[in-house]
C-alpha cells in the first residue's frame, strides 16, 4: 500500500505543474500536455493458468503438491517528459512503473517441499521504476537516478523481464519481475555517424537472480555501444559485483559481457536478423565452504545466439545457449553459470523441471536424519528456473493463420555440458556424479516438444492478447532413476491472457 500512495502522490506531484489547457487532445489514451511536462499513463493486466504434470523430485518419488497454477500481473504506469524541448538547452524523463500484483496467486508449493520450486513466489507487490533522467543535448550529457530495472544486450545476466512475446520470434516466455535496482548513472549521448554511446552507472541493488532475502550487493557498470539505434550495433558491459550474506561470507566478481546485433532485407526472401551474446564471470567466493576450501575461485561462461528470418506471414527462428556446469562441488572451482531466469529457453525442462530438482536438494541434503553435517549455503543451489549447465538448440516456426492470429513452436534438444550432479546424492556416492533421483547420468537432457497460438487484437485503445501453450518433454539418459530407467514424460499446458491501455 505504501507504494501505492507513493504512486498517487508522484502523479500529483507532476500535474500540479502542467498548466491547464494546451494540446493534450493529441496525446492519447490517460494523456496530459502543458507548457512544461507532457505526462501518459498506462495499464496492462495479464493473467496465466499453468498445468503441469507429476514428475519426481527426489530418489524418493516426492512430487509437486500442486499441478494447477494461477499467476496475474497487475502494472500500472507513468511517464512524463518536457515539451518543447527546442526552447530548452535540457530535456527531463521521469518513469514511473509499478506491479500491484504479481506473482502466484493460487497453487504456490508448501516450503517444505523444497526452495525457490518453480511457482513458489506468492503474490506480491513490486516497484519496478520511479527513476528521472536529464538530458543535456549541447554538452553530450545523460544522466539519471533512481529505482530502475536493469537491461543488457538480449538479457542473459541483466534482464528488465520486459522482452516478451512477438510474432517473429516464437517465443515460449512470459517474463515477470525483472532486475531491479537504485541506480546512479552517467553516459552520453550518441556520439559520431557511429551513434556510439558510453554509460558509467553504480546500483544498489534490490532483486535479482544472484540476491537471496538479507544479502547486500553493490556494482559498479562500464559499457560502451557502439551503432545505438542502427540496424548494426555491438556493445561492452563491464560489471565488478560484491556481494555479503548475513552469515559473513560472499563474492566479489568482475563480469565481461559482449553482444552484437546486426540484420539485412533480402527482398522477396524476407528480412534476416542475427544476434549474440557472451558473458565470462571471473572472481572468488566464501560461499558454499567446505573444509579444504573455504574460499572458491569463479569462471563461468555462457553464451547464446538468435537467428531470425521474417518473411511476413512466417518465418523461422533458431536460438542456440550455452552455460558452462559444475559436477563437482568439493574442489576449488566454481563453474556453473545460470543464465538470467527471465531469459526463458522453452517451456519445461529449465524453468519447472530443474528448478524443481534443484529446488528439492536444499531439502534433501540439509536431512540430518540423511546426512550428518549439511554443507553451509545450500539455498545457492536452485537454479529458480534459470538455464545452467547446458548446451541447447531450439529451432522453431511460425506460421500468420489469419492477420490476428499466430501458431508457433519446434523441438528443444538439450545436452549438458558436464554431468548433471546433485549435491546430496553426488555426496552420497563418494563425489561420483549422480543426479537428483539417484541414478548415474548421461549428457543428453531430452527433448522437449513446444506448441503454441496466440490472437490478438486492438479494440478502441485496448490492446488484447489470448494465447495458448503446451509442451511435452521426453526425458534423456541425464535423467537416469536408481534403478537405471529413466523418468517418464512430463506435460505442461498454460492459457495466457492480457489487455494493454
Amino acid at each position: 500500500m505504501r507504494w501505492i500512495r507513493l504512486w498517487v502522490l508522484t502523479s500529483w506531484c507532476l500535474l500540479f505543474f502542467v498548466p491547464r489547457g494546451g494540446g493534450a487532445e493529441d496525446c492519447g489514451w490517460a494523456c496530459a500536455e502543458g507548457d512544461f511536462w507532457r505526462l501518459r499513463g498506462r495499464a496492462q493486466y495479464q493473467t496465466r493458468l499453468e498445468g503441469v504434470s507429476t514428475f519426481p523430485l527426489d530418489r524418493y518419488g516426492t512430487s509437486l503438491d500442486r499441478n494447477f497454477f494461477f499467476l496475474p500481473v497487475l502494472r500500472v504506469g507513468l511517464s512524463a517528459e518536457t515539451t518543447d524541448v527546442a526552447r530548452r538547452p535540457y530535456s527531463l524523463q521521469f518513469d514511473y512503473e509499478h506491479d500491484l500484483i504479481t506473482g502466484v496467486e493460487d497453487g504456490a508449493p508448501p516450503d517444505r517441499l523444497g526452495r525457490e520450486l518453480p511457482f513458489s513466489r506468492k503474490s506480491h507487490e513490486e516497484l519496478r521504476r520511479l527513476f528521472l533522467r536529464a538530458t543535456v543535448p549541447d554538452a553530450f550529457l545523460v544522466v539519471g537516478g533512481g529505482y530502475t530495472l536493469s537491461h543488457w544486450g538480449l538479457g542473459l545476466l541483466a534482464n528488465d523481464g520486459a522482452h516478451g512475446w512477438t510474432k517473429n520470434n516464437a517465443y515460449f516466455g512470459d517474463p515477470r519481475s525483472g532486475d531491479r535496482v537504485i541506480r546512479g548513472t552517467i553516459g552520453t549521448t550518441p556520439l559520431t555517424s557511429a551513434n556510439i554511446v558510453l554509460r558509467l552507472a553504480y546500483d544498489e541493488v534490490v532483486g535479482d537472480d544472484p540476491l537471496l532475502r538479507d544479502d547486500d550487493a553493490q556494482q559498479y557498470i562500464a559499457s560502451v555501444l557502439v551503432g545505438s539505434g542502427l540496424r548494426h550495433s555491438a556493445g561492452l558491459y563491464v560489471v565488478y559485483r560484491t556481494q555479503d550474506a548475513k552469515v559473513g561470507r560472499g563474492f566479489d566478481v568482475v563480469v565481461y559481457d559482449v553482444f552484437a546485433r546486426t540484420s539485412r532485407s533480402f527482398g522477396a526472401m524476407g528480412e534476416f536478423s542475427l544476434a549474440g551474446e557472451a558473458a565470462v564471470i571471473d572472481g572468488s567466493t566464501s560461499l558454499g565452504p567446505t573444509v579444504d576450501f573455504p574460499k572458491h575461485d569463479l569462471l563461468q561462461v555462457g553464451a547464446t545466439v538468435q537467428a531470425r528470418l521474417d518473411r511476413e506471414s512466417y518465418g523461422f527462428a533458431l536460438d542456440f545457449l550455452f552455460a558452462s556446469g559444475d559436477e563437482n562441488f568439493d574442489d576449488r572451482d566454481q563453474n556453473a553459470f545460470k543464465v538470467d531466469p527471465n531469459y526463458e529457453f522453452g517451456l519445461l525442462l529449465y524453468r519447472v523441471v530443474m528448478a524443481a530438482q534443484t529446488g528439492r536438494t536444499v531439502v534433501t541434503a540439509a536431512d540430518p536424519t540423511l546426512v550428518g553435517r549439511p554443507v553451509p549455503d545450500l539455498e545457492r543451489l536452485p537454479t529458480r528456473g534459470a538455464p545452467s549447465n547446458t548446451i541447447a538448440v531450439f529451432p522453431r516456426v511460425w506460421w500468420q493463420v489469419l492477420e490476428p492470429m499466430v501458431v508457433y513452436g519446434g523441438p528443444l534438444f538439450a545436452w549438458s555440458e558436464v554431468d548433471y550432479a546433485d549435491a546430496f546424492n553426488t555426496r552420497l556416492f563418494g563425489g561420483e556424479p549422480h543426479n537428483a533421483l539417484g541414478g548415474r547420468p548421461g549428457r543428453f537432457y531430452g527433448t522437449e516438444l513446444d506448441l503454441g497460438w496466440r490472437y490478438f487484437r486492438n479494440v478502441r485503445g485496448f490492446d488484447f492478447q489470448l494465447g495458448a501453450e503446451g509442451a511435452v518433454l521426453f526425458p534423456g539418459n541425464a535423467f537416469r532413476r536408481l534403478d537405471g530407467s529413466t523418468m517418464s514424460e512430463v506435460f505442461l499446458g498454460r492459457v495466457l491472457f492480457e489487455v494493454r491501455l
